[in-house]
């Protein structure tokens, strides 16, 4: 009887997760459902709903579901979407401009600081919080807020993205300034699901895709691509396998790689052949995007490296970013699983941040 892979032992996942990292993975369709019916119940004063842009303010994983939601509904958006990572918000926010602060614990300093300011200048507030300062904010200047308790779902940002985005999107729902429906969280719920059922702990890896990717990243430096409503998720894979598997990943999106990143292969010499490139392709991309996948694939492959295909198979834009998410999170989970680590322990973000202090 041979040795059993590393990743069908159950005693791999005793070791390494426990804080069953898992169980919030195998649970993240349920955050869209919970997020969805409690943010939507929240009422705003009808001066909300006049804003001329909005301006989403969030840092890490607490600012990764708005860029779904931009990348989703940048064609069909009404007003501008600015997203921000800083302590400070653009000159031309004002009494016109929705401002909606994001903060998984609360307690981001650069969310509270851009708070301060955005109350200043007289913004439309609205925040989004799993409770502390940023709660505490909401109350104290009487400003809309969802607070949603992650429990066992989500102990860090990144495992929390289903709060966000169905959170912010629900808000901006009940506004008028998004079009989305609770069909369409249905009907991401069910592509996750879909992919729950081939990528769980409890399916072997020949038959585990997520695990299959896993195995061929290790050791591996990763380079990811996608393109217009999936820019989002090589985003969040990228803090994934940095944050959950402590490995080196970039990302790229086309068509904008085309015009610089391919002359950057010659030197050093050999280096590229160490990269494992993975392309989340779509049917709903522009056509000439399309066929940029499958002449950089080919560029790639030359100058070395390694190249993994996904097509999405959704049935809509909505339902292959929940599809790429959910996929995302399983594959950095094993990869965490391969290279030993315990994937939700943070310790050179952490240590950084009480030096901040």
């Amino acid at each position: 009887m041979g040795t059993i892979h590393k990743l069908d032992n159950k005693k791999t996942y005793t070791m390494y997760d426990k804080e069953d990292i898992n169980y919030g993975i195998e649970n993240l369709p349920r955050q869209f459902s919970i997020a969805w019916d409690g943010a939507s119940a929240i009422t705003f004063p009808a001066s909300y709903k006049k804003v001329e842009r909005i301006v989403i303010v969030g840092m890490g994983g607490s600012n990764l579901a708005t860029e779904m939601i931009k990348a989703a509904s940048y064609k069909t958006m009404k007003i501008p979407m600015e997203l921000i990572r800083d302590y400070n918000v653009p000159r031309y926010v004002n009494a016109k401009t929705l401002v909606i602060l994001s903060s998984f614990s609360g307690s981001t300093e650069e969310v509270l600081a851009a708070g301060k300011e955005a109350q200043k200048k007289k913004a439309k507030i609205l925040t989004i919080s799993a409770g502390g300062k940023l709660a505490a904010f909401a109350r104290r200047h009487k400003v809309p807020h969802y607070i949603f308790d992650p429990g066992n779902y989500a102990i860090q940002p990144r495992l929390g993205l289903g709060f966000s985005f169905a959170g912010i999107a629900a808000m901006l729902k009940t506004l008028g300034l998004l079009k989305i429906s609770k069909a369409d969280i249905h009907r991401m719920m069910s592509a996750m699901g879909e992919v729950i059922e081939t990528c769980s702990i409890d399916l072997p890896l020949k038959d585990n895709p997520a695990k299959t990717v896993a195995t061929e990243l290790k050791g591996r430096a990763i380079l990811l691509i996608g393109a217009e409503h999936l820019s989002a998720n090589v985003h969040i894979m990228q803090n994934q396998i940095n944050e959950t598997a402590k490995q080196h990943c970039a990302y790229l999106t086309l068509p904008e790689l085309n015009h610089h990143f391919l002359e950057g292969l010659s030197f050093p010499k050999g280096l590229f052949g160490k990269f494992t490139v993975i392309l989340l392709r779509s049917n709903y991309y522009n056509k000439r995007t399309q066929k940029r996948f499958d002449l950089t694939a080919d560029l790639l492959e030359k100058q070395g490296g390694q190249v993994i295909d996904y097509l999405a198979r959704g049935k809509n834009i909505f339902e292959e970013q929940a599809e790429i998410l959910q996929f995302s999170s399983y594959t950095s989970y094993y990869l965490a699983m391969m290279n030993s680590v315990k994937p939700e322990e943070i310790p050179f973000v952490k240590a950084f941040k009480e030096k901040m202090k």
